[in-house]
């Protein structure tokens, strides 16, 4: 089914070009007064379509609408993948979907209110996992910020049950502990230290080898009640930092009084 239409002060439904054909996008309109950062986020589930959820209420508990973004005055794309929606293709389970998600920052990029030196991707958790491959397959990101990723997309496989039936080669291509040594885009993975999917910490920092990958846990946070606060932080952060400034990195101090200000 085709994705809703949203709510056209907030966002709007475009087709991007992606490797299968035009796929369904959510972003916020075109806006003068000059060129501004750009995220594209792709959001966690078992399905990467789009519905209510970029613009309905939220709890703050678990707001995957990354509407933080576009309410700092960025420009915030997100992009539906194959086999969602109406678009072109079946689901491959972590494989074609990266490029779907290259093919949105490329798009993304030529919006003519958009500086193309400072465009972001961002994502949680199965999102979060894609958006981790994608910055290794896009050089022209200014930063990636990735929350609950895994390293091994087996531990997915209880979920989808064709990824289940994934052996050696398949399950390579498709892991992103095979890729993140080639990173060279500034990454930061981030997740709430009191429940989430701090596991993959290690083996990606392993195999990320001098890539520049970093990891933030968040005490007091959950894989879920982690994004309303920092999603917070970095889309004021993004907004304010000077084109030619250095990729925005958080820190373990911002971060925890971040979460600790909101559970006051």
């Amino acid at each position: 089914m085709p994705a809703p239409t949203p709510p056209k002060a907030l966002l709007e439904l475009v087709r991007y070009p992606a490797p299968l054909g035009a796929n369904a996008a959510y972003i916020t309109p075109v806006r003068g007064g000059g060129r501004r950062p750009a995220v594209v986020w792709i959001h966690g589930g078992m399905d990467w379509g789009l519905d209510a959820f970029a613009w309905a209420p939220a709890p703050r508990q678990n707001d995957q609408s990354a509407r933080a973004f576009r309410e700092a005055g960025l420009v915030l794309m997100l992009p539906s993948l194959r086999g969602s929606d109406d678009n072109p293709g079946a689901r491959e389970y972590f494989l074609g979907e990266v490029d779907d998600v290259v093919a949105a920052i490329d798009f993304v990029a030529q919006r003519s209110d958009v500086d193309p030196a400072r465009v972001y991707v961002a994502g949680h958790s199965t999102g979060g996992t894609v958006a981790l491959m994608a910055a290794v397959l896009s050089p022209r990101l200014k930063g990636a910020y990735v929350f609950g990723p895994v390293g091994d997309v087996s531990e997915y496989a209880p979920y989808f049950p064709l990824l289940a039936q994934a052996r050696g080669t398949e399950l390579w291509l498709r892991n992103p502990v095979s890729y993140v040594e080639h990173l060279r885009v500034p990454t930061q993975v981030i997740e709430g230290a009191d429940h989430g999917n701090m596991d993959a910490f290690e083996p990606l920092r392993l195999a990320a080898k001098s890539a520049p990958l970093s990891f933030l846990p968040v005490p007091g946070a959950t894989h879920f009640s982690v994004l309303a606060p920092v999603t917070e932080l970095l889309a004021r952060k993004l907004a304010e930092a000077p084109a030619e400034a250095p990729t925005v990195h958080l820190t373990d101090a911002e971060v925890r009084e971040a979460v600790s200000a909101r559970a006051e």
